[in-house]
């Protein structure tokens, strides 16, 4: 029962490096699109509607860093 337990440990700690790893990747490609809007002519768009896709974006990478900051404090306390 013990070696479940620790194994199960061990596929919870798996899947939130995994979490960690897809958060981080998105937290990238986030940004990566903010500074893509930001350069976007403003001929091709409205300001308006450049400033909301921005606004979008920039919420969008604040929520992923909290997140994770949130995964990368979890991995620090499951570690064995």
């Amino acid at each position: 029962m013990t070696k479940r337990r620790h194994k199960g440990g061990g596929s919870a700690h798996g899947l939130l490096s995994q979490a960690i790893a897809l958060v981080g990747e998105s937290h990238a490609l986030s940004y990566a699109l903010v500074m893509a809007l930001a350069a976007t002519p403003r001929e091709r768009f409205s300001r308006k509607e450049i400033d909301a896709l921005c606004q979008v974006a920039y919420e969008l990478q604040e929520k992923l860093t909290k997140a994770l900051e949130m995964f990368q404090e979890m991995e620090k306390v499951t570690d064995p």
